[in-house]
């Protein structure tokens, strides 16, 4: 089964994380018979040093011919906010990747890495955040004067509606009993429309509970009680903002992946977190939020959820035996970038032979 994937190294420590995440995949295709062509499209801040551009046109063109993107950090602390970083939002436009997909779980192996007491955590957490990821305030409709900027929020009907149904869809594929929705809809007339649609398409899954929750208040609700979520659906901002809250109650912003996805078209998949250029080089970074996005990719745009599943346990066993130092323990191996990826992909090895 040939796939292309097409592959942005990044700025900082992309190039570490990504290398692993490749490992992972040339790991799938030794034991299946999946069989993948890696086609480099650079991007970001390293690249528009040298072209004057963060995604050249030949980069995108790779893209586009690609069954799916990985992608690695990008972004460098000597150039100004946004000149590598908008890489992303082109990919995200250009592609309509409408979705961004986020899930939050916290291994019980890492349990006493949650900064939040046990009482809290409860029974555990396992939330996807479900992201509209090309609409509202990220559109960058705006402009920015010298005493004054402006930014215009717009959202419309078929936008909230097909990242509505794919929350709704999700949700039943992996037996959620309850989506949740995200909103501000005693202010924002946005809002006030995408509750207005959720409820509307609510009626179309009588089998899933349904909640409106105002951002401000799901804010606390999700340190107070993070268990009692499962799909949690949102707009742009607020679902960048309330993701990245989220992901740092299971240990570390390294342990996070996503998806940047349009169902049957090319989407792109990274981890959440940073360049990180202050540990480039080091080999301490955490690549399980990248091996974890090639998860989600084998998972939603090849529909391989036991291979998704596969490398999901050989995560949570490698992390029985050694960490990268961001969540290390005493009583486990501190292991590199590297070694971390090897562990890993041992485990997965062992599994796809089984």
């Amino acid at each position: 089964m040939k796939k292309i994937i097409a592959i942005t190294r990044g700025d900082g420590c992309g190039p570490e994380v990504v290398n692993e995440g490749i490992k992972i995949l040339k790991i799938v295709s030794e034991f299946t018979d999946y069989d993948f062509e890696f086609n480099d499209a650079p991007a970001g801040g390293e690249v528009w040093k040298v072209f004057g551009t963060n995604l050249p046109e030949k980069s995108f063109d790779t893209i586009k011919k690609s069954d799916a993107l990985l992608f690695g950090a990008i972004g460098l602390p000597d150039l100004p906010p946004g000149v590598a970083e908008s890489a992303i939002m082109k990919i995200r436009q250009g592609l309509d990747l409408y979705i961004n997909l986020r899930p939050v779980k916290l291994y019980d192996v890492l349990r006493e890495k949650c900064p939040l007491k046990s009482e809290f955590i409860g029974k555990g957490i396992d939330i996807t955040f479900v992201r509209e990821n090309t609409e509202g305030l990220y559109k960058n409709i705006g402009k920015l004067g010298e005493d004054s900027a402006e930014n215009l929020m717009v959202y419309s009907r078929e936008g909230c509606e097909r990242i509505i149904k794919f929350a709704f869809e999700f949700a039943k594929k992996n037996r959620h009993k309850i989506v949740t929705s995200v909103d501000k809809a005693n202010i924002l007339n946005t809002s006030k429309l995408w509750r207005k649609i959720f409820h509307e398409m609510s009626g179309d899954y009588s089998n899933i509970e349904t909640e409106d929750i105002y951002i401000d208040a799901f804010t606390q609700w999700l340190i107070r009680a993070p268990h009692r979520f499962q799909t949690v659906v949102t707009g742009n901002m607020f679902g960048d903002i309330i993701s990245d809250e989220g992901a740092f109650l299971v240990g570390s912003l390294g342990m996070g992946p996503s998806g940047n996805i349009h169902p049957g078209k090319v989407s792109m998949y990274e981890p959440i977190h940073g360049s990180a250029p202050d540990i480039a080089g080091k080999g301490i970074a955490n690549p399980i939020g990248t091996i974890l996005s090639v998860k989600l990719m084998f998972e939603e745009s090849f529909h391989s959820s036991e291979i998704g599943k596969k490398i999901d346990t050989a995560v949570e066993e490698a992390l029985l035996e050694g960490r990268t130092t961001d969540i290390k323990s005493d009583s486990l191996k501190t292991l590199t970038t590297i070694k971390m990826g090897d562990l890993i992909s041992s485990k997965l090895k062992n599994k796809l032979k089984a």
